[in-house]
């Protein structure tokens, strides 16, 4: 996969001091790409940037606070890469949005409140942000084209689950946002990662982690490692494949 010879490839990872986030960083570091790391977490950010400048395999790094269910803030991240006020804006060659605002709350105690903050974190600012990058990302000239990477929720949609009703509901509708991007962005490449358990909830005691191994047939936890091993998988090599979304689950949802 090759860019100009003078301009490594650039990949912005929304949600960076997550755990998936942190990884796909690390992968797409290792890999020589510039980084373009987001967060709402400024001090933790700050962190990685300089983790991932110290090991020098990284073009470069830059990092920028961003809150997806923020508009002013998507609007000036967007700009960063907009060649209408800078020409020599940095094109963009792929986005993996894999922040989330995780929230187990029970459908009998959920408000209007948490369902909107979802789906705006979840949905809207993500397709927002998305249109905003648009020109940065057409004007990618890496082999294979241009990818945005979003992640879902193997319990939002292939095995609905109780507790988590606002969360799991945006995010099935991050799912659909897949296709529906596919279309719209084209072609660029949307693609989804449908994740199960790829890292605990600290706050899920041993015996709740051992009953929900007992469904996964692959009998352990996956790791963020292997979540953002896929979606390195899906911007480099799935050059054909758009509009699918992709469970990495241990084979969760099948039971």
């Amino acid at each position: 996969m090759t860019t100009s010879p003078h301009e490594p490839p650039r990949i912005a990872v929304i949600g960076a001091t997550g755990r998936v986030g942190t990884e796909t960083a690390r992968i797409f570091a290792g890999l020589g790409w510039s980084l373009e790391l987001t967060s709402r977490r400024v001090e933790e950010l700050e962190t990685l940037v300089g983790e991932l400048e110290s090991i020098g395999t990284a073009a470069s790094v830059r990092g920028h606070r961003l809150d997806l269910t923020d508009a002013s803030a998507i609007s000036t991240f967007s700009g960063v890469f907009d060649s209408s006020l800078d020409a020599k804006a940095p094109a963009l060659d792929a986005v993996v949005v894999a922040g989330s605002p995780f929230e187990e709350i029970p459908l009998e105690e959920a408000t209007i409140d948490h369902f909107t903050r979802q789906c705006a974190a979840q949905v809207g600012g993500p397709a927002t942000l998305l249109t905003g990058l648009r020109p940065a990302l057409e004007r990618s000239r890496i082999s294979g084209g241009p990818a945005v990477v979003l992640f879902g929720d193997v319990h939002a949609v292939h095995r609905p689950r109780p507790g988590a009703t606002p969360y799991l509901a945006a995010k099935a509708a991050a799912e659909g946002l897949v296709g529906l991007l596919a279309v719209e962005l084209a072609p660029i490449r949307v693609m989804g990662i449908s994740p199960g358990v790829v890292g605990w909830p600290p706050d899920w005691a041993e015996e709740r982690r051992a009953t929900y191994l007992q469904r996964v047939p692959l009998g352990r936890a996956g790791t963020p490692h292997e979540a953002a091993s896929l979606a390195r998988s899906l911007i480099i090599d799935a050059t054909y494949c758009t509009g699918v979304v992709i469970p990495v689950d241990g084979g969760r949802h099948l039971r």
